[in-house]
């Protein structure tokens, strides 16, 4: 247990890192760069629920970054036509030429922290994520109010219990 509880602290530390870092090299803090490019993936413009569900991101933190982004000119927020209950979010001019000036930045830091990485690394640390994500989400799923209500099935410990999953080196 202590092995899980040293890994995630190890995850956490290298995930702060990352934000800090990108942020300084980049020039945007990371919930900023997110909502920037989605919005230039989405040609521009989506409603405020669609940029939620596709960040996955509180509404509440959206709606304080889109604050901020409209306050400086980046986006602007409008009321659909066709339905006054959808609020819009549309990257200006402004806002586009400020994604396409920072992302020589963001592909150089890429490139910069991650190219000494060899690929094998690369594809074992992106299966590890994808597979904890999953096991986080499905576990999220199903917590218990009390451990007399647990329901959930644990597909790890019913398949081995004897040996737990262990960190893969990264070499």
């Amino acid at each position: 247990m202590e092995d899980y509880v040293a890994i995630v602290h190890q995850f956490g530390r290298t995930y702060r890192a990352f934000l800090s870092a990108f942020e300084a090299h980049v020039g945007h803090a990371m919930p900023r760069w997110r909502i920037l490019l989605a919005l230039t993936d989405a040609d521009g413009e989506w409603s405020q629920k669609r940029l939620v569900e596709r960040l996955r991101i509180d509404p509440g933190a959206l709606t304080r970054q889109l604050k901020a982004l409209e306050a400086i000119g980046w986006i602007e927020r409008s009321i659909d036509a066709r339905d006054n209950r959808i609020t819009n979010v549309r990257l200006t001019d402004i806002g586009r030429s400020a994604v396409d000036a920072s992302l020589p930045q963001r592909n150089a830091f890429l490139r910069e922290t991650m190219g000494s990485l060899p690929d094998d690394a690369l594809a074992a640390l992106s299966d590890a994520l994808t597979k904890l994500e999953t096991r986080i989400g499905d576990v999220a799923q199903c917590l218990p109010l009390s451990t007399e209500d647990a329901e959930c099935i644990d597909p790890v410990a019913e398949t081995d219990t004897t040996n737990p999953p262990q960190a893969a080196p990264i070499r």
